[in-house]
């Protein structure tokens, strides 16, 4: 059996589950908290990143991105990549977007976890811009449509759903983001489509089951030397 090992509020680890629930793929889940000092990350992960999909036969499978293209590539029933060159390329553009909204948003989240003295506000808001504009790309791009590409569910749908659902996620759980939701970041009101379609992804089985939860992470040890990079 597969084992998965993920962090409970993790997105990334999320985009896993769900493609593994949609392929029907029997997997066990270990929990990890990556930035505490007892993170097994290290030893099967050089980036010392979650998520992590370990096989039977001992390979190690890191990336969430690479990892849900790694399911679909070994386990190709039900197919989630389409057969066009186009539409995979309309697939990597999703991608691309999904992972520049959450990367911001990560960003954001560890600049506000930081001292208020030691906090930028030009860092902030530079990041809620790349938020808010790879939001209303995704939602000029999914306009009326119920999936990214095609008609049918793909890796772009898992990408950009699990970043979505993470939105609410954090607006509702992590206190530093609450106050940048409610001013800057009211995406269900400025991409009405988006939310809509968001809507419809999470009425998906796949999706109730990864529900993300949180738990206590020690922000303050991972960023009181943190350095910023772009």
């Amino acid at each position: 059996m597969l084992k998965l090992i993920n962090a409970g509020p993790s997105p990334f680890g999320r985009k896993v589950m769900v493609a593994l629930y949609e392929k029907g793929i029997a997997f066990a889940t270990e929990w990890d908290i990556p930035w505490h000092n007892d993170t097994v990350v290290a030893a099967y992960n050089p980036l010392e990143q979650l998520p992590i999909l370990i096989c039977e036969d001992g390979e190690i499978v890191y990336e969430s991105s690479y990892i849900i293209e790694w399911i679909d590539t070994r386990f190709p029933e039900p197919p989630l990549t389409p057969d066009s060159a186009e539409a995979r390329l309309a697939m990597g553009k999703f991608r691309v977007l999904a992972v520049g909204v959450m990367d911001a948003l990560v960003r954001v989240n560890f600049e506000l976890s930081r001292p208020e003295a030691q906090q930028s506000d030009q860092w902030v808001d530079r990041h809620v811009r790349k938020i808010n504009g790879g939001l209303r790309e995704l939602n000029r791009l999914i306009g009326e449509s119920n999936f990214a590409v095609d008609d049918t569910l793909s890796l772009a749908d898992i990408e950009i759903g699990c970043v979505l659902g993470q939105l609410d996620f954090i607006g509702e759980n992590v206190a530093p983001l609450r106050a940048v939701f409610e001013e800057q970041l009211s995406w269900r009101k400025n991409c009405p489509q988006l939310a809509r379609y968001t809507d419809q992804l999470m009425e998906r089985p796949s999706f109730q089951r990864s529900e993300p939860f949180m738990v206590n992470i020690d922000f303050a040890s991972v960023t009181a030397n943190s350095k910023r990079a772009d």
